[in-house]
This record gives C-alpha cells, sequence and structure tokens, in this order.
C-alpha cells in the first residue's frame, strides 16, 4: 500500500491524528454501515474535528487516499482512539498527532479548488446549513436565498 500522510483536512474536518492499519488484523467491534452497506476493515484511520459545528471527535475511516469511508462520532479524542484500538488491536502505538492549527487548516480548505463559498455572504459550505443553489459560477447560501426573498417581498 501506498503510504500517503492525510491531508490537513478530511472532509471539512482538521486532521488531528492518524494511523496506519492495513497490517493490523482487523477485529470487528460493533458495526459501521455507510449507505446500507457494513464497513469493514480499512487502511488509514483518522481523528478529526469538524471545522464547522462542534461534534466531538470524529473517528474517521478512510480508503488509502484519505476519502472518508465512515464516521463513528466519540465524546474526546481519547474516546476515538479507545474505540480505534477495539478494532485494531495494536493500533494505540502507531497514533501519529497532527499539530495542525484551526487557522492552518482554514487556511489548507479555502486553497482547495473544489472549495466554493456563497458568493453572497462568503461563508464556507460548512459554516451554513440546509439548502444552497449552485451554478456554474456562483453558490448562493439558503440563508442568503431567504434574505433576498425577503428584500422582494417586503412592503414599501
Amino acid at each position: 500500500m501506498n503510504r500517503n500522510n492525510p491531508p490537513l483536512v478530511i472532509d471539512a474536518a482538521r486532521v488531528i491524528a492518524y494511523a496506519f492499519v492495513d497490517d493490523i488484523p482487523y477485529r470487528q467491534w460493533g458495526s459501521l454501515y455507510v449507505a446500507g452497506e457494513r464497513v469493514e476493515q480499512v487502511p488509514c484511520l483518522a481523528i478529526c474535528s469538524n471545522l464547522g459545528a462542534d461534534m466531538g471527535a470524529l473517528l474517521c475511516h478512510c480508503d488509502a487516499d484519505w476519502h472518508v469511508l465512515g464516521v463513528m462520532l466519540g465524546a474526546s479524542v481519547e474516546a476515538g482512539k479507545a474505540r480505534a484500538e477495539d478494532n485494531y488491536p495494536g493500533v494505540a502505538s502507531r497514533w501519529v498527532d497532527r499539530e495542525t492549527s484551526v487557522e492552518a487548516a482554514l487556511d489548507y480548505y479555502d486553497a482547495q479548488p473544489e472549495r466554493t463559498r456563497c458568493s453572497f455572504c462568503g461563508k464556507r459550505r460548512f459554516e451554513f446549513m440546509g439548502s444552497y443553489v449552485e451554478g456554474d459560477t456562483a453558490l448562493i447560501c439558503g440563508e442568503c436565498i431567504s434574505a433576498f426573498h425577503r428584500e422582494l417581498n417586503k412592503e414599501s
């Protein structure tokens, strides 16, 4: 397996620690399902913190290219690592800590070409909730659409 370190950000979440587990015998402890499919052994794990709303520590089960296949939510980084140890005995000695600040993670996120912001308010996709409208050259978040609609319908 080609062992590339993960990017600073995976799916709008800052990588706090990561480990390669492709050669650790997998011991299924609980079940992780994605789109109705059970996720079994994966080559890479990452403990992440969402850049948007705080959700706790995210234990991300990733493929070799650091695409997230499934996520387990934990109360803390330590809880996420303990959960990983249940499925991958010995992973505790393999975690590589990342010293990436939130600011550096946001800079990295913003520099990615596929990341877009609302063309009106400038919020990142993970900063706005709900729907949005996207065209060839612009994206408008639901909050801006609602504000525009309210302005259009204001009585004089």
